[in-house]
């Protein structure tokens, strides 16, 4: 199969692009990568573990623990511990990190616009509509998969 046909090769060709144009926007920041952690922490107001990160990200424990060090060695994130749950942390935004998220939603904004100009607003949410369609699939079709395999391809 060539790369013209292949939804793979667009989608990671698209996310690269996607995240290039980011990271040249909000590089002063220092994150790496992880803006949309924030964005995700900032609307759960503290209330948020770092497994339920996880889940919400989609990322394994691992992920979400080098993440959250990062956002923690940054000064954007800390870790709390949970009342009624020692093994549990609780993630709490710092002011840095409540600046920063205003500042990360509108590049996010200007990078959407640039990647949908000129795609009439209906088509832009059909599009949308159809990729979370087209992800939920693959999610039902990676769930038949049987943990060991899955284990095997991603070590």
């Amino acid at each position: 199969m060539d790369n013209e046909h292949s939804l793979g090769y667009w989608c990671a060709r698209i996310g690269q692009q996607y995240l290039v144009l980011l990271n040249d926007q909000l590089r002063h920041l220092g994150l790496d990568r992880w803006y949309f952690a924030l964005v995700v922490l900032s609307e759960a107001e503290g209330r948020m573990s770092q497994q339920e990160l996880a889940d919400a990200l989609h990322q394994d424990k691992v992920t979400i623990t080098r993440a959250i060090d990062h956002l923690c060695e940054r000064g954007f994130v800390k870790r709390e511990n949970c009342p009624s749950d020692r093994r549990k942390h609780h993630l709490k935004l710092l002011p840095k990190a409540e600046k920063a998220v205003i500042e990360i939603k509108a590049v996010f904004a200007a990078t959407n616009r640039i990647a949908l100009k000129g795609m009439p607003a209906v088509e832009q949410r059909l599009m949308i509509e159809q990729l979370r369609n087209t992800l939920g699939r693959l999610n039902q079709a990676v769930a038949k998969i049987p943990a060991a395999t899955k284990k095997q391809r991603t070590s």
